[in-house]
């Protein structure tokens, strides 16, 4: 179970650089150690239908707008190694803020309540994971 923990957080980091390097800033800190970063795995409930994996997409798009987030990285898994079980989720969202308390205004927000009533019944699951800059 350690191992599979481990995997996890690799995954988290991975996607961090994917989404610092995306943003221009991959040769400096994305904030500063008070910065928290959000990641969201999400697994659809059909995940064979691309009209609910791109309404979610779309969702998600909306969703960053919310003032508090700093950076973002909204993905899917790579195919290329398809059979990782770390792969078996259908979409992933990284957002960074500033100050961990900012994540507690963005739940409150309208933009994110919105998100999960128009949302909210596509995923059968999700897997949240926070980290704090040191």
């Amino acid at each position: 179970m350690k191992s599979l923990s481990r995997r996890r957080f690799l995954a988290a980091a991975s996607l961090a650089a994917i989404a610092a390097t995306a943003s221009g800033i991959s040769n400096r800190r994305i904030s500063d150690k008070q910065s928290l970063m959000h990641v969201v795995y999400y697994w659809l409930k059909n995940p064979d239908n691309d009209a609910d994996k791109q309404k979610l997409i779309e969702g998600l798009h909306k969703l960053v707008t919310v003032k508090q987030i700093k950076y973002h990285h909204i993905g899917v898994p790579q195919t290329f190694k398809a059979d990782d079980p770390l792969k078996s989720y259908h979409v992933s969202l990284l957002m960074v803020f500033d100050e961990p308390e900012d994540i507690d205004v963005y739940h409150k927000d309208p933009i994110h309540q919105e998100f999960v009533a128009t949302c909210g019944q596509l995923w059968e699951k999700t897997v949240k994971y926070d980290s704090l800059g040191v």
